[in-house]
């Protein structure tokens, strides 16, 4: 469900022009997703209870709705630079709403994490995609 929302969203608020602009980031932000919960999920953190598995222990849906959010939070980054920490701290908390949501349906399983790790692993994953997306020269440098 999760896929299908993100990759619905993303057509309607990102179009063509932006998916075909923004596709890179939108891979970088499929490694980056991979590489740090594979990470945490083989040290035991957390868990997924439901879905396909996939590589590292992800359901396979949810791996693939990170290359469309990758492509809308990079469409919309701000150009100011003023701007870009509250960008990334609201995106963050929007994505901490729906982790909570799949903990309490059962669908992701703390061991040894917290919601506030989780608040800080987004923020961290986000600045990193969208810094690798300025360097690979998709997102352009702001003000």
């Amino acid at each position: 469900m999760w896929f299908v929302f993100s990759l619905g969203l993303s057509i309607l608020a990102v179009g063509k022009k932006g998916w075909l602009q923004f596709w890179p980031v939108g891979l970088v932000a499929l490694a980056v997703a991979y590489i740090l919960d594979s990470t945490l999920i083989d040290l035991g953190a957390f868990s997924y209870h439901y879905g396909v598995p996939a590589l590292g222990g992800l359901p396979l849906l949810y791996l693939l709705s990170v290359f469309p959010n990758g492509i809308i939070l990079s469409r919309f980054y701000p150009s100011r630079r003023r701007l870009r920490l509250p960008y990334v701290l609201v995106v963050a908390a929007l994505f901490l709403f729906v982790e909570r949501l799949m903990f309490i349906t059962g669908n992701f399983r703390y061991l040894h994490w917290t919601l506030e790790y989780s608040l800080m692993l987004n923020v961290t994953g986000m600045i990193l995609v969208l810094w690798l997306g300025e360097w690979l020269g998709v997102i352009k440098p702001g003000e």
